[in-house]
């Protein structure tokens, strides 16, 4: 019989970490058994939390005491979710994981580490054995995984089966990303409203190299061309939406290309999880719609089952021969975020990185 782990959300009561709450309050093994925070320190969480997400603070999470970013309060802590903001995640996780804490970060600061996973559970799951050089080369009984950049997944996830499956030679994103990607307050609102707000190119840049990232340890049907021959590019803003990012991509092609195969290719897109069955994992990670005006963000950001961690892809079009458009819309705080960390440990207790005896 499988044992309950036990989670401690790190920042429990962000906008990303309500999202672990919510998710992990009726997950079917591991329960959110320690909540930390900063300023909130000894009071019940359902007092302070700003529950700014479906539904109500869970009954049994409300009167759980909010507690220091200690780990030497964690000892019967099995799983560490940490996303914590940038430039603050990277001395907490490494200590953590130092002290045999076994690690999901949605932070950036640990991304690019090369022996530091950066997993979407359906795309690059055989990742995960980077955390045997990473205990090696470190000497950590613990260890860090990362999920990458919410902005990232909502185009990698859907470029996946294309990059598996077809040559291509170059993809044009454009997103528009939603209000809680920036955390709590926020933007602004004199920045905000009645405005789309340019991310600037270290955004861009950041987006592009993630992706690359991704692509290139993706497992592939066809031989080249590789991700390094394909003209990647983004352009992302911010806009005045709560949450679902919503990207708008050009793909174009080193061979004639229908765009009716492209869709079969998403729409038959799985992996590993589904394989497993894991229990945050979607039926189906992309959701493809032919209605003329979907995905829309406020219909759409919650598709599949969970709810929000399905990928909506919608306005496939055969652009010319050579070139398709696709839109896709991602929940940047579930799929993007908790949803992934959650999917992501729930993958490392199959692979055995965490004991689920």
């Amino acid at each position: 019989m499988r044992r309950t782990l036990k989670a401690a959300i790190l920042g429990a009561t962000g906008l990303v970490g309500i999202e672990y709450v919510r998710m992990l309050a009726d997950h079917p093994y591991i329960k959110p058994a320690y909540l930390a925070g900063k300023g909130s320190v000894g009071k019940p969480y359902g007092e302070i939390v700003r529950w700014q997400t479906v539904g109500n603070v869970p009954k049994e999470i409300a009167n759980q005491e909010v507690k220091p970013t200690d780990p030497k309060l964690m000892d019967d802590v099995d799983i560490v979710f940490s996303p914590l903001p940038q430039g603050a995640a990277g001395p907490v996780e490494e200590q953590f994981a130092k002290l045999g804490f076994n690690v999901v970060s949605n932070s950036p600061d640990h991304r690019f580490d090369m022996d530091v996973p950066m997993i979407i559970p359906e795309v690059n799951p055989h990742t995960v054995t980077l955390i045997d050089e990473q205990r090696k080369r470190r000497d950590w009984k613990g260890f860090i995984v990362t999920t990458p950049l919410c902005t990232a997944q909502g185009a990698a996830i859907p470029l996946t089966p294309i990059y598996q499956n077809f040559k291509m030679s170059g993809v044009m994103i454009t997103t528009m990303q939603s209000l809680s990607g920036a955390g709590y307050p926020g933007i602004a609102s004199l920045d905000i409203v009645d405005n789309a707000l340019p991310l600037g190119d270290g955004y861009d840049a950041k987006t592009v190299k993630e992706i690359t990232r991704i692509l290139s340890e993706v497992k592939r049907n066809v031989p080249e061309p590789g991700v390094n021959e394909i003209t990647l590019d983004a352009t992302t803003h911010r806009i005045a939406t709560i949450h679902g990012h919503y990207e708008v991509a050009y793909v174009t092609f080193k061979e004639d290309t229908d765009v009716r195969k492209v869709m079969d290719s998403m729409e038959s897109f799985k992996g590993e999880p589904q394989d497993l069955k894991l229990p945050t994992a979607p039926e189906k990670p992309i959701l493809v719609t032919t209605q003329d005006a979907r995905p829309q963000v406020f219909f759409d950001r919650w598709a599949g089952n969970p709810p929000g961690m399905s990928v909506v892809v919608g306005r496939l079009k055969q652009v010319n021969p050579r070139t398709i458009r696709f839109v896709s819309l991602i929940h940047n705080t579930v799929r993007g975020a908790a949803g992934g960390g959650v999917l992501t440990a729930e993958l490392l207790i199959e692979k055995g990185y965490i004991d689920k005896r």
